[in-house]
């Protein structure tokens, strides 16, 4: 966080308190299923809750061993491994589990231990991993259906309530009181149906069994509390799924029916009130899932069929026809979940598999076949060794490198809006191989760097309100294939390079608010191409490089003792890599040169174990590469220049996915180029642009990648009104449009938990750091968040996800937390020490006996302890016998 000096002085029995708080393998066909991670506990019909946090709830379920299960457990995609989390206080299947705005999760109904269906429900609270007892419902029902209205009351509708008797009751929950209440029953008792939330916020019940297998279709009417029939489908039918498609209409596809497991599918428009056929599936499945994919189609999977079936299929809306995915799933599978999560990945989750077995085994689907490379307008100069910038307006700056001229002192923005490149001021000197930091202020740092009369040591700021840059500190020593890091305290750590003769172990900090560097301690070794990554803990790790031959080792240097340890060695040596920040807080290295050749190994680094592991390899050794972290949390690797490709210059790219640990080619690049930048923009996509092609020499073409969702513009959530700032420990409150999407996706079976509720994701622009805020409260056109922390101050960019999709990111500024310190002298003479700021902060305790001390003499007598959320307290056990202490508080 930026620093920020707060002095006060508490007279208590002498005492004084100062207060200082700084604030691979092989690319996976189209449309493919991957083994994940499995669950603790083999189930089946459980249900699957993607939470706002982009975590997916499982609870409960049956299987072979305890029957009706209580427990529950956690996904969480950044890591792709389950946690368990609180159980639940009633065991249960055949239950229904919705999401509610508050974030919580509503469980209701199933049946129990005795295999009778039953009437309570229990609210799970993500924030505390608990589950408690709510009010029960008026009946007692399993395989109803359970819908979330666009009023936030939840609607249950009929189920078995007795020994295969279904019931056409109906009754809807206001979480805001913890009660039900009942509404017009249904025309029709029924079980095994399903419910539709449709655009116009009425409900559509479809089939479902009644002593046999239903063909009437009804609706709800929320104003009205009452049922009405919807029409009559061809084909009755019960265990099918029922999903709202972009084009507003509902798809009915297959289920159990008088004449045995169809492949049918009938399609509702709610505009003209209407049923017609669809095209078949290509099996007939019932127990199966679908799922609405991002780009529009239904992805249905599994199922059974005289056996459980390991089949999977796409419906198109647009062409009404139904194609066999390339590959089949992992396992065959019915009675589970499937899942859309916020990175457009569809999880699968346990079920029944062949030979009568409970599942464990999980697996993910998904489709990258769409992602391509687009040429999009050239610079204005050609250049490459240069520096690229996202800046708080949205745009991108691009600023000097070499040309054919030498080195530029030209810059450039790229507006993402309109695809057009503008020049803007330019540097006061011409460089390349320098560093580009942006800070907290907005303002961007560039430092040291080869210009035209040799390596320097001046550094610049770039306003890009004023579109001007002005001089400010110089560094201590000419640098330039140096690498840099903004610090979570606001200031910019540069180390190593080659210092106009020599390599250079040293390092230095520059401090914003005097515009001045300080010396620092230096590396344990001089290098240059390495890499430096700001880690969540604060501390940075620098890995690799060249020190007089190829480096695999690696060291973190601490901001607050300005010092630097060893840690574990890389696998390979290697200089030219790149170095990637997960959301995990791993950190992803891939390629580079070593020992004579050009490399495709990758490893991951471990912050909390301080150790090295290899992950897959990508396809293409290279060097001189970019990689950048794509918004879904995956890596994407760009060009470089290796053994393969046009006169060595790499065209490919490809996608590193942190569960798996594989690499997937992503599309060839319209030009093959190395020395290039690439940058995310507010609209999701990647700009590459510049560096060098095969000719040699400076390039000014620039492409964009799109991540290819495949989603149409009118389907994405939008942000219409959003604060230009929000503090450490305040919530982000915004409206806009579709945060509810268009469509509830998910299952699309009973068992259904809607997935179409918002997810937040805040990125930081100062160090790609990312986090999910999860919801305090929303609505179709609103998001509040909970409390905002663990970002460190400066701009972040805010997407809002919903079924998969992104909206356009804004820009928001993270100021730092309001703070409040207290001092109190307790009666055994101790001095404690008590403050609130955002929850997961670190902080020490400092004092001296002198407050004009410098703080390096200062006394660490400790950690400060985080004894509730966003409360600190410190306790000096010594003040009593030293009346006279001065105290100050740091972070990080």
């Amino acid at each position: 966080m930026k620093t920020r000096f707060l002095s006060l002085i508490l007279t208590s029995l002498s005492a004084a308190l100062l207060l200082w708080v700084a604030g691979g393998e092989r690319a996976q066909a189209a449309g493919s299923f991957l083994t994940n991670s499995p669950l603790h506990t083999q189930r089946w019909f459980q249900t699957a809750t993607v939470l706002p946090s982009g975590k997916v709830l499982v609870a409960g379920g049956d299987n072979d061993v305890s029957g009706p299960l209580s427990s529950a457990e956690l996904y969480d995609p950044a890591t792709g491994t389950w946690t368990v989390t609180g159980s639940m206080t009633t065991v249960r299947e055949h239950h229904t589990a919705t999401l509610l705005p508050s974030g919580k999760v509503l469980v209701a109904g199933g049946n129990d231990l005795t295999f009778n269906p039953i009437a309570t429900a229990e609210m799970y609270d993500p924030a505390t991993g608990t589950w408690s007892a709510t009010a029960s419902m008026s009946t007692p029902r399993e395989f109803h259906t359970a819908t979330l209205l666009l009023g936030g009351k939840v609607l249950v509708a009929g189920g078995d309530y007795n020994a295969s008797s279904p019931t056409n009751s109906a009754e809807l929950y206001d979480s805001s009181t913890g009660t039900w209440t009942l509404t017009g029953p249904m025309v029709f008792a029924r079980a095994l149906h399903t419910a539709t939330l449709l655009p116009s916020g009425k409900v559509l019940a479809v089939a479902g069994y009644n002593g046999g297998y239903d063909f009437f279709t009804e609706l709800y009417d929320p104003a009205a509390g009452t049922w009405s029939i919807a029409g009559t489908l061809a084909k009755g039918r019960d265990l099918h799924t029922a999903t709202l498609l972009p084009n507003g209409k509902v798809i009915v596809a297959g289920g159990e029916g008088p004449f045995g497991i169809t492949n049918s599918t009938e399609i509702y428009d709610p505009t003209a009130g209407t049923w017609s056929a669809g095209a078949s599936m290509t099996t007939g499945r019932e127990y199966h899932t679908a799922t609405l994919l991002p780009n529009g189609k239904l992805l249905v999977t599994g199922g059974f069929k005289s056996f459980v079936l390991p089949t999977a299929e796409i419906y198109d809306p647009v062409a009404n026809t139904w194609t066999a995915t390339p590959n089949p799933m992992t396992a065959a599978r019915r009675s589970h979940t499937a899942s859309l999560m916020p990175n457009g990945k569809v999880l699968l989750v346990g079920g029944f598999g062949t030979n009568a077995i409970y599942l464990a085994s999980t697996e993910q689907y998904a489709d990258v076949s769409a992602a391509a490379w687009t040429a999009t307008n050239s610079l204005t100069v050609a250049r490459r060794q240069h520096t690229a910038t996202l800046l708080p307006n949205g745009k991108v700056l691009v600023a000097g490198g070499f040309s054919d001229s030498g080195a530029e002192a030209s810059a450039e923005l790229f507006d993402a809006s309109t695809g057009h490149w503008s020049t803007t001021g330019s540097l006061t000197n011409g460089r390349a191989f320098h560093t580009a930091t942006l800070l907290a202020s907005g303002k961007v740092l560039v430092a040291g760097g080869d210009g035209n009369t040799g390596v320097t040591k001046s550094s610049e700021l770039y306003d890009p309100t004023l579109g001007t840059w002005a001089g400010t500190g110089n560094l201590n020593a000419p640098r330039d294939f140096h690498a840099a890091s903004f610090l979570l305290n606001g200031k910019v750590l540069v180390s190593g390079g080659f210092a106009g003769s020599t390599l250079t172990n040293g390092a230095e900090v520059y401090n914003p608010a005097s515009g001045t560097w300080t010396v620092t301690g230096g590396m344990s070794i001089p290098r240059e191409y390495h890499t430096s990554t700001l880690l969540p803990s604060g501390k940075v790790l620098v890995a690799g490089g060249d020190s007089s031959g190829f480096t695999a080792s690696a060291e973190l240097y601490d901001p607050n003792a300005g010092t630097w340890t060893a840690t574990g060695s890389l696998i390979a040596a290697r200089e030219y890599h790149t170095a990637t920040l997960l959301p995990s807080g791993k950190v992803l290295v891939a390629g580079g040169y070593g020992s004579a050749s050009y490399l495709a190994s990758a490893e991951l680094y471990d912050p909390t174990a301080g150790t090295w592991a290899a992950t897959g390899s990508m396809n293409v050794a290279r060097e001189n590469h970019t990689a950048i972290l794509l918004p879904n949390g995956q890596v994407l690797v760009t060009g470089g220049f290796g053994s393969s490709g046009s006169s060595g210059f790499i065209g490919s790219s490809e996608v590193y996915d942190p569960v798996t640990g594989r690499w997937t080619l992503a599309g060839i690049l319209v030009t093959a180029r190395e020395y290039h930048t690439t940058s995310l923009l507010p609209n999701g996509k990647i700009l590459a642009a510049a560096g060098e092609d095969s000719s040699f020499g400076p390039i000014a073409s620039a492409e964009l990648y799109d991540i290819g969702l495949g989603f149409s513009s009118s389907w994405q959530p939008a942000l219409t009104l959003v604060p230009p700032s929000v503090s450490l420990g305040a919530e982000l409150a915004m409206a806009g449009s579709l945060f509810r999407g268009i469509s509830g996706g998910s299952c699309g079976n009973s068992q259904d938990s809607p997935g179409d509720a918002p997810a937040l994701q805040l990125r930081s622009l100062q160090t790609d750091q990312i986090i999910i805020v999860p919801p305090a409260a929303w609505t179709s056109n609103s998001f509040t968040s909970m409390p905002v922390s663990g970002l460190p101050v400066g701009h972040v960019l805010a997407t809002v996800y919903v079924n998969g999709i992104p909206s356009a990111s804004a820009v928001v500024q993270v100021q730092a937390a309001t703070i409040v310190v207290y001092g109190t002298r307790l009666g055994n003479g101790d001095f404690q020490l008590s403050l609130t700021y955002a929850t997961g902060t670190s902080f020490s305790a400092l004092m001296s006996s002198n407050v004009t001390t410098a703080l390096s003499n200062w006394t660490v007598l400790g950690s400060v302890t985080e004894t509730l959320p966003g409360q600190y307290q410190f306790t000096d056990t010594q003040a009593a016998t030293q009346p006279r202490r001065f105290y100050r508080i740091r972070s990080p």
